[in-house]
């Protein structure tokens, strides 16, 4: 019944072809204007897992608690000196703050109010007693600029060291470099530049850290989830910035963004990069390998013609029925492609062979039809419903692919027994005048059917070493090793995880108070697996009272410096000149004339001889503003006051208790948390005593194994239901065994395959699994249906040639992938082509021995 109504429906719609090519027209002309309107890409990764599983909603409560620390770009911002890494991190911070429309929030971590004050009390006495010995050297020269804030107390200040020198108090030396700093700073305003005085060189020379060369940025962006790239214009936005502030590398700064929205967004951008070419590509080879298969363009036009048409409706139907596309589904294009063709070609070729044997049209497209009915309406059936299984599973993003590819399966099934004859009434082929089929694979078949026990054992032997290699197989669940090392935000991100309170693998955890998290904390800390761990009791620091009394000996000591005077009156543009004048005079009046002295002489001369407001104003931007900044940075750090858990601000307190006052807890890792075993053990150990912890180490681990366990139940769900499909069509279960056998060899060979090369699974080359599954079947059916109407030799039919040629536009669509310079989507490539010459191999060796006439076509 199934075949005779296919077979009446490809008549029909071959003889109205006008009316149904009209129709399809229309319909294909409202969908696609549907899809104009109503297309939606949602970008937004949190979605792509149900939120409802235990753990998302752990994740969820500390996201809500802190919701200032998700969705981040960090701005990571290194300079040639601390004081050019200060300079710019401030004057970016101030810009971006400006703009709420693009940055709801920026925060400059070590600049908050709490560490100003309260800096010098987390570093050890001899640390503060070096600090405020710089401080009390610079005591003089800092107190001129305090009473006199202007390019003439600047003067005075380079005054009193010349005095020095001449004195014999100072050692030439000792100022050797302030004078060069103060030079560069004079020679880069007269080239009207920016260069910030590098205060460092003010006092004694010594080797900055990293930590003083870096300096971070916490920005919350603003992002479009309708966007391909959620946070590009914030980023461009800032990028923008930094350009016009000169934060570039030729002025002694470098900019880079790092954070989970750069991160993603650069993901998304090297994802569509990397397939650009690829995709291109694997056009042209399949359409090159359409006119080998068809050998017409009156056969391949149809085909591309139908695949438009079922491209557009399946678009359609997933904007009405999700409303968008995820980041997953999307690659619902790439499978219907890959797939819907292969009906195309199956239809195309077996109309090549029948109208060889019937010159007529109308009656080779009925035998075709005839032919194809039954493997057709399998192979959609149960392409479909590989799919369709994975519409109960919680990986979202999967779950929607699943929905709008089955639905596209059966899309495309319809055009090809009506829109594809219709489009070939009007073309109309012309007869063969050869078979199609492969007569030199005469020589294959009979060494199959000789030789069948020989290959089926074989096959047996192979499948089990198979099985012993595969269960060996790793999932990697590391997302990092799916991005690009060579883009800005993973190369920036592991440059700044060198620091090791730079970590983006650490645990979370919540408690009901500060005092419950203390406690888990303190245990947590003896676990060998554990670094250290911090709470907000973390930030209360040792042995104050000592460290309180040497700052409060220096603030005695700073006391007349920093009281408040009457300013004085800012001196005219007339008075500086003159000043700077005289300035030059006594730099060159030290003794022996050093180098650095005669280079800033020579460069206030050439201030003096350029009588331009402009250039002062840029001077004292760049000299005494930055002296200014100094002060007042001193000050507040001679303010530090006795810190207890009450006593911190909300500045830092917010990040470390919620509103609702539970306390939180950040757990970093001993060792390389990159390497899974070092990140198992420590998620491990944690969780034995803390099970409701969260973070990132434990949050990729779950959507590793909730993703793992949705694509074993839809493809345990897939197999039943293409079992029952192929049981009610088949009617035998041997045939049903047979069908199942070359998929469950390709499976075992592609999963061995990985292990030995050292392919891991991830989140992005999994997908090879339903795919396997359904282009497995789809090439099993054809062969079954050979063999159940009693036809022999199928390596030399047209159907061999269907399904080789088939094969062959799928493997140059998917291979074509692994070119790209994407990590993932190369290990997404690769795993596919894989998977498909495993699939194809089975198919084309192990079906013919398993369906020999002698063992089944008799019974």
């Amino acid at each position: 019944m199934l075949s005779s109504f296919i077979v009446r429906l490809v008549y029909f719609s071959n003889r109205f072809a006008t009316a149904i090519v009209l129709l399809a027209f229309l319909i294909s002309l409202g969908l696609g204007w549907y899809v104009k309107g109503h297309f939606k890409i949602n970008t937004d990764i949190n979605q792509l897992i149900a939120a409802d599983l235990d753990w998302r909603m752990r994740e969820a409560a500390v996201e809500k608690g802190f919701p200032q620390k998700s969705d981040l770009l960090v701005v990571v911002v290194d300079g040639n000196t601390p004081d050019a890494a200060e300079s710019a991190a401030e004057s970016l911070t101030l810009k971006l703050r400006t703009m709420p429309d693009r940055f709801s929030q920026v925060v400059r971590p070590d600049r908050i109010p709490f560490f100003l004050k309260n800096g010098l009390l987390f570093l050890s006495k001899d640390e503060i007693n070096i600090n405020l010995d710089q401080m009390i050297q610079a005591e003089p020269m800092l107190g001129i600029m305090a009473s006199d804030p202007s390019l003439r107390g600047f003067s005075d200040m380079i005054g009193l060291m010349i005095e020095g020198v001449e004195r014999g108090e100072t050692d030439y030396k000792d100022v050797d470099k302030p004078l060069n700093d103060i030079a560069a700073t004079v020679e880069a305003s007269l080239a009207r530049q920016d260069k910030p005085l590098v205060l460092q060189g003010m006092g004694p020379v010594q080797k900055p850290s990293l930590r003083d060369l870096r300096k971070f940025i916490l920005i919350k962006p603003v992002l479009d989830y309708t966007a391909l790239e959620p946070g590009a214009a914030s980023s461009n936005a800032l990028r923008a910035v930094a350009n016009d502030l000169q934060l570039t590398p030729d002025h002694g700064v470098r900019v880079r963004l790092t954070g989970s929205v750069a991160l993603n967004d650069e993901e998304f951008a090297s994802v569509a990069e990397g397939t650009g070419f690829a995709m291109i590509l694997s056009g042209v080879l399949v359409l090159v390998i359409l006119l080998l298969a068809l050998r017409s363009l009156r056969l391949v036009i149809p085909i591309l013609l139908t695949l438009i048409a079922g491209l557009i409706a399946t678009t359609a139907f997933a904007l009405a029925a999700i409303g968008s596309l995820n980041l997953i589904s999307i690659a619902f294009a790439v499978m219907f492609i890959g797939i819907a063709v292969d009906f195309g070609i199956q239809f195309g070729v077996r109309y090549r062979d029948q109208h060889h044997l019937e010159p007529d049209h109308v009656k080779a497209m009925t035998r075709t039809a005839r032919l194809i009915a039954l493997p057709l309406t399998m192979a959609a059936g149960s392409t479909s419903l590989g799919f369709l299984a994975f519409i109960p599973t919680a990986y979202r993003g999967v779950s929607e692919l699943g929905l709008i590819a089955g639905a596209g399966m059966l899309i495309a099934f319809i055009l090809n027994i009506t829109l594809l004859p219709a489009l070939l009434a009007f073309t109309r082929p012309s007869a063969e005048p050869e078979s199609v089929g492969y007569k030199w694979a005469a020589p294959v078949d009979a060494f199959i059917q000789t030789h069948r026990t020989k290959i089926l054992v074989t096959a047996l032997l192979i499948a089990f070493i198979g099985i012993g290699i595969a269960t060996k197989v790793r999932f990697d669940f590391d997302p990092l090793n799916l991005k690009d090392p060579q883009t800005e935000s993973v190369s920036t991100l592991f440059d700044a995880m060198k620091d090791p309170d730079f970590n983006s693998y650490t645990i979370a955890i919540l408690r009901p108070s500060l005092k419950a998290a203390q406690q888990l904390a303190d245990t947590l800390r003896k676990l060998p697996q554990v670094d250290h761990v911090l709470t907000l009791g973390s930030f209360v620091p040792e042995d104050q009272d000592a460290k309180l009394d040497l700052i409060s000996d220096a603030n005695i000591i700073f006391s007349p410096a920093m009281t408040e005077t009457t300013p004085q009156t800012p001196p005219s543009d007339a008075e500086i000149l003159v000043l700077l004048h005289k300035l030059a005079e006594d730099l060159h009046s030290i003794p022996n004339q050093p180098p650095s002295a005669v280079r800033l002489a020579k460069a206030i001369e050439e201030v003096v001889k350029r009588p331009d407001p402009l250039l002062l104003q840029r001077l004292h931007k760049n000299l005494v503003t930055v002296m200014q900044s100094k002060l007042e940075s001193i000050k507040q750090s001679l303010s530090a006051e006795s810190v207890t858990t009450d006593t911190i601000t909300g500045d830092l307190r917010r990040d470390w208790i919620t509103p609702d006052d539970k306390a939180l807890i950040e757990v970093y890792p001993k060792g390389n948390p990159r390497d899974y075993k070092t990140l198992i053990a420590f998620t491990d150990a944690v969780r034995q005593i803390a099970p409701d912890a969260t973070g990132t180490p434990i949050s990729i681990q779950e959507s590793g194994r909730t993703v793992t366990s949705a694509f074993i139940h839809a493809g345990f769900y897939a197999l039943l239901a293409i079992a029952f499909l192929s049981y009610l069509i088949l009617r035998r279960l041997r045939y049903v065994l047979i069908l199942m056998a070359p998929l469950f060899l390709a499976g075992i060979l592609t999963l061995a395959t990985i292990v030995l090369i050292g392919l891991p699974l991830n989140f992005a080359n999994i997908i090879a699994f339903p795919l396997l599954l359904s282009l497995g079947v789809s090439y099993s059916i054809y062969f079954v249906s050979y063999a159940r109407a009693g036809l022999n030799n199928p390596l030399q039919s047209s159907m061999a040639r269907a399904v080789l040629f088939s094969a062959a536009t799928t493997l140059v669509a998917f291979g074509s992938l692994s070119l790209s310079s994407h990590p993932g989507t190369s290990g997404m490539g690769k795993l596919l082509t894989i998977a498909l010459l495993y699939s194809l191999a089975c198919s084309f060796f192990l079906l013919p021995a398993l369906l020999t006439p002698s063992k089944f076509d008799k019974q």
